[in-house]
C-alpha cells in the first residue's frame, strides 16, 4: 500500500521519518507530505495515496485550525487513520472536550473558560490553577498560576499572546498518567497506562518544554503504571467511556491525574498522540506485547476494517475480443473497469447501420465504441465524473472512432444540450448500466437508493421523451437485488414489447458487501424477505443474483 504521512515541518519531533521506519517494515510505501501545502495536494493524495496519517501539528502556525487539515483530506475522499476531522476539532477544543466527558460522566479539573480578560472568576475557585489555550496542545502556553492575580496576568498574557479562550482550572496534585487506547481485531483495548514520574522543578505538570525533548534511547521519567485492580478496571472504563463519548477511531491517548483522594481526571484529549517509539503510545503498545511496527500495522488494520480492504487499482490496457470487432481499453485509477456483464451486454446490442444511440454513463467508453464498430452513424456518450469522460475520449481515440463518439459531461439525460423536437434529434438506441446496489443510505458511486431503482427510474422516465417513437430501443443491465419486477411493470407501462432477452448469475459473498458499508447484507436481507430484491443463498456467507439484460421497444404514446 502507499500511505501518505501528513506532518508539521519543522515540529520538534521526528514523528513522520520514525512511522515511515514502521510503514517501510510493513512493505508500504510511505510518501511524506507537509501540512503546509495541504490545500494544493489534498485531491492528489486522496487520489494516489491508500491510507493517509495526519500527523499534523500546527496548521499555519496554529493548533486551533489542525483539524481543517484532516477536513480537507475527508472532502476529497482521502482514506484517514484515526479519528475523522470532527472528533478531532471536538478533541482539540477543551471547552467542548471537558463539556462532552462531563455530560458522559467522565470527571474533568473544575474550572472556568476565560473569554475576557475583564472576566472574574467564580467565587468557589481557588488557586493554584493551571492556565492553558483552548486550541493548543503540546503544552504550549501552559501556564502555572498560585494566586488569583497571577490567574488575571496570566490570562491577559496567553489572550494577547494566542488570541483565543483561556482554560482556567484548579490543579489536581496527584500521580499523572498517559492512557492509552487502540482499536483491535476484538474491539477497543486500553493499552497498559504509563505514569509519569515528574521532576518537582517543573511543577508537578507536564511543561512545553518537557513535551519537546526528544528521547532517542529509552528514558527513565516513564513507567508502567502500577495501579490495585479495581483502580486499573475503573481507569479502563473511564478512558472507553471517554474515546466513545469524543467519537474517537482507531487510536488516541488520554492525559489523566489521579488524586489523593483517588478520583481519576481526565485532563486532555489527545486525537494525534505522538508515535516516537519512546513516547507513551509506542511504550504502552510495547508493554502489551506489540512492538513499533506491530504498532502502526494494527492502526492500518483498524482504518481497514472501517473503510474495507483497498482494491485493486484498475488501470492497464485490457484486450476485450467482441463480436463487433476486438477493443483495445485502458481504464484508468478510479474508473470503474468493465464487469463480464457489461461485455455481455455489448454483445447483444441490436445497433444498425447508421443508428444515433446515447451511452448513458459510459464509463470507459465501452459501450459507445462497441456501438460505433456495429455501425452507429453518431454516438453521444455522457457521464458525471471527468475521469470517466477522460477515458472515454482517449479510448474512443484509440479504437479508431473518435469521429462518431461525441462527449458530454453530465448526469443521464442533463447532459444533453435540450430536448428533442423532431425524430431526427431522438435516438434510435438508448443503452444503460446505471449504479443499482441498494442501501439504506448513501455508500458512494454503486449506489442505487434504498431500494436500487433511484437510477433506473430515472433513466426509464426520460427515455420515451429522448427515443424514436416507432423504432426505438432501450437497452438496461439490471441486477436482481433491485425489485426487477416493478421495473419491468414500469417498463411495460411505457413501453409495447419488453423482454429480458438473456440472464447471467453473478456470485457475491457477504463480505464483498459489509466491506461498501456495514449493515449493507442486513438492508439486502431485508428487501429479500419482502419481495423487493432476489437472490439465493450459495453457503458459508455466499450468494448469487441475476444480470438482466432487458429489451423495451416500442415507445407509448402518453
Amino acid at each position: 500500500m502507499r500511505i501518505a504521512v501528513v506532518h508539521t515541518v519543522g515540529a520538534p519531533c521526528g514523528c513522520a521519518q520514525t512511522v515511515a521506519k514502521g510503514l517501510n517494515a510493513l512493505d508500504h510505501e510511505a510518501v511524506f507530505v507537509d501540512s503546509a501545502e495541504i490545500e494544493l495536494r489534498a485531491a492528489e493524495i486522496a487520489a494516489t495515496c491508500d491510507l493517509v496519517i495526519d500527523h499534523t501539528d500546527t496548521f499555519h502556525g496554529s493548533g486551533f485550525l489542525r483539524p481543517f487539515v484532516r477536513w480537507l483530506l475527508e472532502a476529497h475522499g482521502a482514506r484517514v487513520v484515526g479519528s475523522g476531522a470532527r472528533a478531532c476539532l471536538r478533541a482539540d477544543d477543551k471547552i467542548a472536550a471537558k463539556a462532552c466527558l462531563a455530560n458522559a460522566g467522565v470527571p474533568t479539573p473544575p474550572g472556568v473558560a476565560m473569554t475576557s480578560k475583564k472576566q472574574t472568576l467564580p467565587s468557589w475557585f481557588k488557586a493554584p490553577a493551571v492556565l492553558k489555550p483552548a486550541f493548543e496542545h503540546m503544552s504550549r502556553g501552559l501556564h502555572m498560576a498560585a494566586t488569583p492575580d497571577d490567574i488575571h496576568a496570566g490570562v491577559a498574557a496567553l489572550m494577547d499572546r494566542f488570541r483565543q479562550p483561556i482554560i482556567v482550572e484548579t490543579f489536581i496534585d496527584g500521580r499523572e498518567f498517559a492512557v492509552s487506547l487502540l482499536e483491535g481485531e476484538q474491539g477497543l483495548m486500553v493499552l497498559p497506562p504509563l505514569e509519569w514520574r515528574i521532576h518537582a522543578g517543573e511543577n508537578g505538570v507536564l511543561t512545553e518544554a518537557f513535551k519537546q525533548t526528544s528521547v532517542s534511547q529509552g528514558r527513565q521519567d516513564a513507567v508502567r503504571a502500577e495501579l490495585l485492580p479495581d483502580m486499573e478496571a475503573d481507569l479502563e472504563r473511564l478512558a472507553m467511556l471517554a474515546f466513545h463519548a469524543l467519537g474517537l477511531r482507531d487510536y488516541a491517548r488520554f492525559d489523566v491525574r489521579l488524586s489523593s483522594g483517588g478520583t481519576f481526571y481526565f485532563l486532555e484529549a489527545n486525537a494525534t498522540p505522538s508515535l516516537e517509539p519512546y513516547e507513551a503510545l509506542a511504550l504502552s503498545a510495547g508493554w502489551a506485547g506489540m512492538d513499533y511496527t506491530a504498532l502502526v500495522g494494527k492502526m492500518l488494520s483498524a482504518a481497514l476494517r472501517r473503510y474495507g480492504q483497498i482494491p485493486a487499482k484498475e488501470t492497464g490496457k485490457t484486450h476485450i475480443p467482441l463480436e463487433a470487432g476486438p477493443v483495445e481499453l485502458v481504464v484508468t485509477e478510479g474508473v470503474h473497469h468493465p464487469p463480464p456483464s457489461t461485455l455481455d451486454l455489448a454483445n447483444l446490442l441490436d445497433v444498425r447501420q447508421g443508428d444515433r444511440v446515447l451511452d448513458l454513463g459510459c464509463g470507459s467508453g465501452l459501450l459507445a465504441i462497441a456501438a460505433a464498430k456495429l455501425g452507429a452513424g453518431e454516438i453521444v456518450a455522457t457521464d458525471i465524473d471527468p475521469r470517466a469522460l477522460d477515458a472515454a475520449s482517449a479510448n474512443a481515440l484509440a479504437n479508431g472512432v473518435a469521429g462518431k463518439i461525441r462527449i458530454r459531461p453530465g448526469s443521464w439525460y442533463e447532459a444533453l444540450e435540450e430536448r428533442p423536437c423532431l425524430d431526427a434529434e431522438r435516438f434510435d438506441v438508448i443503452v444503460a448500466t446505471p449504479p443499482q446496489t441498494p442501501a439504506p443510505r448513501a455508500i458512494g458511486p454503486r449506489y442505487g437508493g434504498p431500494d436500487g431503482l433511484k437510477h433506473l427510474t430515472t433513466i426509464l422516465r426520460g427515455a420515451p421523451v429522448y427515443l424514436k417513437p416507432d423504432h426505438g430501443r432501450l437497452w438496461l443491465l439490471a441486477i436482481s437485488l433491485v425489485n426487477t419486477t416493478e421495473l419491468l411493470q414500469r417498463l411495460r407501462e411505457r413501453f409495447h414489447d419488453v423482454s429480458v432477452v438473456r440472464r447471467t448469475e453473478r456470485p457475491f459473498t457477504e463480505d464483498e458487501y459489509e466491506s461498501i458499508e456495514k449493515g449493507l447484507m442486513s438492508h439486502l436481507l431485508e428487501l429479500r424477505a419482502s419481495g423487493r430484491s432476489a437472490f439465493r443463498d450459495a453457503g458459508e456467507g455466499r450468494y448469487i443474483f441475476q444480470n438482466f439484460f432487458i429489451c423495451a421497444r416500442g415507445v407509448k404514446a402518453p
